[in-house]
């Protein structure tokens, strides 16, 4: 997506201007005229200029909850480098949380996390974020509650407003995963709906439709098929190839499969070209494919429930899902093929 030059000589006009504006009136500003995914683009453009510390300590917010990991990690370093004592702490709160989405070992992130200086409110706050992002990890949501109750005591003690915006953002995001999981779906889609109308997110609006689109499975396949559409136009229109990958190969063969509708559906991952199968009546390949997978999870347990009609699967998929994701509502699944299945 290119900037126009109209927009080009709006962020040159600010920054040759004697008051520059703050990335908060800028924002306001930019979003009058623009759709959510030029926003972002130009926003881009005018942290990569600005020399206000805020604002390089904004960019580091605004870029996670845009799932925009390159400007993330440049901004990273460069408040590390920065002599504001904040801006160096909070560098150093991020890398953690990039460190944890990239595959560091969680008592390492956690380890480290203890060592990192809480001496203001937004230090703070990402401190516990990160708690419950490392909770996440190892698939433990019941703590989510307890971390957020501590966030939402610190967020009257910080000062700029769009701060609060964006961990409000998270606050909302945050809820939608818990009450998902505790299969609490009136609270979950509440706090979704609430985090999809916030500004300044759109790229992770695009994987929110997505978890919507599966929080229907048990009710009905054109709610479903309603926020897979919306996640595919945000993605096409950020041109976010790995989300309209994900939905090509998981969450919309899945939602299919799910409901029986699998004609013309194709997916490149082997367990849902299982999933498929299973559907299609070709049990036998669907097994075969399940036995080769060098790794085990509920989905597969589950999966080769259907393909053998073996109860033990169903129970093993079941016990995965509950002790060890705490995952009450996938763990309906199981349950639910054996009720299908009078086992």
């Amino acid at each position: 997506m290119e900037i126009t030059n109209t927009m080009q000589g709006i962020i040159l006009e600010h920054f040759e201007s004697e008051k520059q504006l703050q990335l908060t009136q800028f924002l306001t500003m930019v979003s009058l005229d623009n759709n959510e995914a030029t926003e972002l683009e130009i926003t881009k453009e005018f942290l990569l200029q600005s020399n206000s510390d805020l604002d390089k300590r904004l960019a580091l917010e605004y870029f996670f909850i845009n799932h925009s990991y390159p400007e993330l990690k440049y901004f990273i370093q460069l408040n590390s480098e920065s002599s504001n004592a904040l801006n160096k702490e909070m560098a150093k709160l991020y890398q953690l949380m990039l460190d944890l989405r990239n595959g560091k070992p969680v008592h390492e992130v956690r380890t480290y996390a203890q060592s990192v200086a809480t001496f203001h409110p937004e230090l703070t706050c990402l401190k516990y974020f990160l708690f419950i992002a490392i909770d996440l990890n190892v698939c433990n949501y019941d703590r989510i509650g307890y971390f957020l109750n501590k966030v939402q005591k610190k967020l009257h003690q910080i000062e700029n407003p769009l701060l609060i915006t964006f961990f409000n953002i998270r606050k909302q995001l945050l809820l939608f995963i818990y009450y998902w999981k505790r299969n609490e779906l009136i609270l979950a889609r509440k706090h979704a709906y609430e985090a999809l109308q916030m500004p300044h997110h759109v790229k992770q609006k695009a994987q929110l439709h997505l978890d919507l689109a599966l929080s229907y499975i048990y009710e009905d396949f054109e709610s479903s098929l309603y926020h897979i559409e919306e996640a595919k136009y945000i993605a096409s229109s950020l041109q976010d190839q790995q989300t309209l990958n994900k939905i090509a190969d998981y969450t919309y063969p899945f939602i299919c499969a799910n409901f029986g509708k699998v004609d013309g559906v194709t997916t490149n991952d082997p367990i849902e070209t299982a999933h498929l199968e299973i559907v299609k009546g070709n049990t036998r390949l669907a097994k075969e494919i399940l036995e080769e997978l060098p790794v085990s999870t509920p989905f597969t347990k589950y999966y080769l429930g259907l393909a053998t009609k073996k109860q033990h699967f169903f129970i093993h998929s079941y016990q995965h899902f509950m002790e060890k994701r705490s995952d009450h509502f996938f763990a309906r699944l199981p349950l639910r093929a054996t009720e299908g299945l009078g086992i």
